[in-house]
């Protein structure tokens, strides 16, 4: 049993990939938590699936009521106890200072544990788009939290217009960026519907995922018949 913590900046997609980890070790663990403490006004947040995830057997922690979007880290105190149990646990944690912040409170209880501390890169998103920003980051995460990163999750997508050029030449710039760093690559995420032909690129690595965040008006029907509007 493990932990796996997910950082990225903002549009990393480190979200979507904590919901695909989440529902993955659900089918393989009889005790899997994803903890959303993505909590400084997040975009889109884990917690927004939390009906369908629990349907599925998952635990999902997360502050709710008045501070489930705060404009402050508000860390639910049930967390702790969740750590030191022995599950599967999925953290999706926000790329900046204020997630810098969390991680450094929970250092002493994860470093207890077996955990993989990965970097999620969308190296079209403004935050990612250069080395320098993607050490800054790594940087900063690192110093606060007390642990290094352990690996990278490539994602290149630019969402509906993602092609396969757009997988390729943005994981190219990923695999630049792990050079640098002297990260390895744990995989290669892509939608389905370009699983098989990057699998016939780079084999092993790459990594079929199901997006579940993207707005309703852009999703097709069957997935909002099979999710719901976020299942709230």
């Amino acid at each position: 049993m493990s932990i796996i913590i997910l950082s990225g900046g903002f549009g990393s997609g480190k979200t979507e990939l904590a919901l695909d980890l989440a529902l993955e070790h659900s089918t393989q663990s009889n005790h899997t938590v994803l903890a959303d403490l993505d909590l400084v006004n997040p975009f889109f947040a884990s917690r927004e699936m939390e009906k369908y995830l629990t349907r599925q057997g998952i635990q999902v922690v997360a502050p709710h009521g008045d501070l489930s979007f705060g404009d402050v880290p508000s860390i639910p105190p049930e967390i702790l106890g969740y750590i030191r149990q022995d599950n599967e646990m999925i953290i999706d944690l926000a790329g900046d200072e204020a997630g810098a912040v969390v991680l450094g409170y929970l250092n002493r209880y994860i470093l207890e544990r077996d955990f993989e501390f990965l970097l999620v890169i969308n190296p079209y998103r403004p935050f990612a788009a250069s080395l320098e920003e993607i050490i800054k980051l790594k940087t900063n995460l690192e110093k606060v939290a007390r642990f290094k990163f352990t690996g990278i999750i490539s994602n290149p997508n630019l969402v509906e217009e993602t092609d396969m050029e757009t997988i390729i030449q943005g994981h190219k710039q990923v695999e630049s960026y792990a050079q640098n760093l002297h990260l390895p690559i744990r995989f290669l995420a892509v939608e389905e519907r370009f699983f098989e032909e990057t699998y016939s690129i780079y084999g092993e690595i790459v990594r079929k995922i199901r997006l579940f965040l993207r707005p309703e008006w852009i999703r097709p029907v069957e997935e909002v018949v099979q999710y719901g509007e976020r299942d709230r």
